[in-house]
Order: structure tokens, then C-alpha cells, then sequence
């Protein structure tokens, strides 16, 4: 069954509308990368081989409570290796000049229904 004129206009529009929200949402998505925050890596890395060492040291005495110590550091220093520091700045913070704690974030879902609703106004 063809498409009328108009379906045909309405089905073209949707499509193009449907590559350009998908263009916008790739292009957030590879500007939102955030900065290794080198002290946090550098502390977790420290604490990690702490740690193993700890660990080590339990199992060769024999010990439990100072191997689970161990383990715990180990947890610790991934845990911060991971963390975002204070330090770590995004992308799109130093393109806008602004600095990491005085930004507002909107989350995805927030952005996508304000352009939605920004497409919709624009169409009337």
C-alpha cells in the first residue's frame, strides 16, 4: 500500500528529526568524558600494592583478620583509583569556562524531554 503525499512528507520529517536527536546525543556523549584525575589513580595505586602486601603478609602468618585487612585495602584503593576526584575537570566545563563544582548537570532524560519540548514549540 503507498503512501500519501503528506504520509510520505510526515514519514521524511520524523526521519530526519529521528538523525538529528541521534547526532546530538552521539556528540554528547564523546564530549562528557571526564579527565583522569592522576592524584586519585596515583593514591589507589599506592593503596592497592599496600594492600597486596598486607594480604601477602597475612597468608604468610597465617593471620585472617590481617589477610581480610589487606583485602579491604585492595577494595580501597580500586574504590579511589575509580572515584572521580575534585581535581578531574570535564570537557564540555572547559569549553564553557565554568568549573566543575558551580555547574548544574541535567541529567539525559531531563535533556532529551527540554529538546522534545523545544521541537514541539518550534513545529506550532
Amino acid at each position: 500500500m503507498a503512501l500519501s503525499e503528506h504520509e510520505q512528507r510526515l514519514l521524511d520529517e520524523m526521519e530526519r528529526g529521528f538523525y538529528q536527536s541521534e547526532a546530538d546525543v552521539m556528540q554528547t556523549g564523546s564530549v562528557r568524558r571526564r579527565r583522569v584525575s592522576y592524584r586519585s589513580l596515583v593514591l589507589g595505586i599506592i593503596v592497592v600494592l599496600v594492600g597486596i602486601g598486607v594480604l601477602i603478609g597475612g597468608v604468610a602468618a597465617q593471620q585472617l583478620w590481617l589477610g581480610l585487612i589487606g583485602f579491604a585495602l585492595m577494595v580501597g584503593g580500586v574504590t579511589l583509583m575509580l572515584s572521580r576526584g575534585s581535581d578531574s575537570v570535564t570537557v564540555e566545563d572547559v569549553l564553557n569556562g565554568a568549573s566543575s563544582s558551580s555547574s548544574s548537570r541535567e541529567s539525559l532524560s531531563e535533556r532529551a524531554e527540554r529538546r522534545w519540548d523545544e521541537r514541539m514549540e518550534g513545529e506550532r
